[in-house]
């Protein structure tokens, strides 16, 4: 996986903060990400949130994992949230869901997932990946304020 590029947000007031464009991991996302970091920004906040702009098939969040806090992923349309045009495959235990229509995906803490395959898009869409925890995976380990919770990768059947 190639290295995560730093997430330079600015502060403006105690409580706001600018978000800065970074460019994704991913080669399909052509358009700049943003991405809250949570306590590495807001000491009392615990939320951590990266959006992304998909307007090609990609496959993230590989290879099946658990982590140990929940996520939220959300899948909306990108013109307008309830128009949604794509094809999705989401392993959520031992199942692959198949998704077709705006949605958000609740992953409880400890359960395998991924990956989150985007067969095809009919129109751009955005995707929100969300964690409530001091380490969330949105969060790249060289800003870190403590060292990332190992992801216990595990193979699917």
């Amino acid at each position: 996986m190639a290295e995560m590029p730093k997430i330079e947000n600015v502060r403006r007031e105690p409580t706001v903060y600018e978000l800065k464009p970074w460019k994704s991991i991913h080669n399909t996302i052509k358009k700049p990400m943003v991405t809250g970091l949570g306590p590495l920004e807001i000491p009392e906040s615990a939320l951590g949130m990266g959006f992304a702009h998909i307007t090609e098939p990609d496959v993230l969040g590989s290879p099946t994992h658990i982590h140990p806090f929940d996520q939220w992923i959300y899948l909306i349309g990108a013109e307008n949230f309830s128009e949604f045009d794509a094809d999705i495959e989401f392993t959520m235990g031992n199942e692959i869901l198949k998704i077709n229509y705006p949605c958000y995906i609740f992953v409880p803490k400890g359960t395998k997932h991924c990956p989150l395959t985007i067969k095809r898009v009919g129109k751009p869409f955005i995707f929100i990946d969300a964690s409530i925890t001091q380490e969330a995976s949105v969060r790249p380990e060289k800003i870190a304020s403590v060292k990332r919770p190992t992801y216990q990768a595990l193979h699917n059947d």
